[in-house]
């Protein structure tokens, strides 16, 4: 259940983009004239301006599905000139190849667009727009039977059957990918997966500007997303970075306090097992920080340290907490990976598993007082109470001015 409430709070802002396309679709036929071509132009502009940012941060994967929804989109549009033969088979190529391309895209390694590995699905998308040339200036019944074909009697679909399994497909795929990993990116293509059958169901050009918009919406949110990821989440323990903590800092006003934790002998641990053990360490003090911190909020301050800010506490409040982070970091013996346990076999002097290691933290803690007005003289004063914890023998919390 916890994970399914992850899963639609991740979706939450494109089940609100969804929700507004439908209202708008719903109501396109009350659309005056100069009403349905300004949601046309603002479907494309959203595109391009998507479109844009992917290019500025060098985003491979969603550059490459805007493209395709705007080279969709202009053949949407143009299918409402289009003759009876030349809009099935219009709609059975759009079926097929705009959910396969988006599924595509999702999957492909971030390796930049203008680049020798982008060039590849700029090729596939010039491949698809040459077939389609064909299929439409070649018309064949015996393909457009094939591009239709159906395996179950399912009336009323605006999809073909063909396209309907890709659809289906894709949305399971990414639909498993979300549950492992929350992604304003996946969100994203779910989102676009999921308009296609709405987008060839659109009976006006508003509907499809409508639903098209809210599909270039959701990438720009998850272009806005990822970057606000990159500047403000530690990218090797989850928490949020220093640069954050810099923020929450200005911020801090009234009654607080500011906790630093450093992990004990933390070089020991990339010395005798290597720095990709010690990544370790730090993504398991920070995994039981975010579990067990349940007043403060934690920031990966720098290399093995830690900082947690306590707004509206003081020193006696919090106390409690991190002598119960210290003791439970101390009592949960940190489990090396089934790799790394098999190399170090033999690697304990003391004949104890290798596979087990045993992890302990200094806590240092200040709050604001007169003597400490501003947040960064108490993170000062909390950073030498941590050095005199670790100076007293590790494995402890002081209190500044205690």
């Amino acid at each position: 259940m916890k994970i399914l409430i992850g899963v639609l709070y991740t979706l939450l802002p494109e089940i609100a983009l969804f929700a507004v396309a439908a209202f708008l679709a719903g109501h396109a036929a009350a659309f005056s004239y100069p009403a349905e071509l300004a949601l046309q132009l603002s479907a494309c502009a959203i595109l391009l301006a998507a479109l844009a940012l992917c290019l500025q941060f060098n985003r491979s994967r969603m550059f490459f599905a805007l493209l395709t929804l705007l080279l969709t989109y202009a053949a949407l549009l143009s299918r409402a000139h289009a003759s009876v033969i030349d809009h099935a088979a219009l709609g059975g190529l759009i079926s097929l190849c705009l959910p396969l391309d988006l599924l595509v895209f999702s999957i492909i390694p971030e390796r930049g667009v203008f680049s020798r590995y982008g060039a590849p699905w700029f090729g596939l998308l010039a491949a698809e727009l040459l077939t389609g040339w064909g299929v439409l200036s070649f018309p064949s019944l015996s393909v457009i039977r094939a591009l239709h074909v159906q395996f179950l009697r399912i009336p009323d679909l605006s999809l073909t059957q063909p396209g309907l399994l890709a659809v289906t497909a894709g949305l399971l795929w990414l639909n498993d990918r979300l549950l492992r990993r929350h992604s304003a990116e996946l969100a994203a293509f779910f989102l676009a997966l999921f308009l296609v059958a709405a987008l060839l169901g659109a009976p006006r050009p508003a509907a499809i500007a409508a639903y098209v918009a809210a599909a270039g919406l959701a990438f720009g949110y998850a272009l806005v997303q990822e970057s606000w990821s990159m500047a403000y989440l530690d990218e090797l323990t989850g928490l949020q970075s220093r640069r954050a903590l810099e923020e929450q800092l200005r911020q801090l006003g009234g009654r607080y306090a500011i906790a630093m934790l450093d992990v004990d002998r933390f070089k020991q641990f990339n010395d005798r097992y290597g720095h990709d053990v010690g990544d370790q360490v730090l993504r398991f003090v920070a995994s039981r920080l975010q579990k067990q911190a349940v007043t403060g909020k934690p920031y990966r301050y720098g290399g093995e340290e830690f900082c947690l800010v306590y707004p509206g506490r003081g020193l006696g409040e919090v106390r409690t907490e991190l002598e119960q982070l210290r003791a439970d970091i101390e009592s949960c013996h940190f489990d090396l990976r089934q790799r790394e346990r098999r190399s170090l076999e033999g690697a304990a002097a003391d004949g104890s598993d290798a596979g087990m290691l045993s992890v302990t933290v200094s806590i240092g803690a200040a709050e604001c007082g007169q003597e400490l007005g501003e947040p960064w003289s108490v993170l000062k004063a909390a950073d030498q109470a941590l050095y005199s914890a670790k100076h007293a023998g590790r494995n402890r919390v002081n209190l500044a001015g205690a």
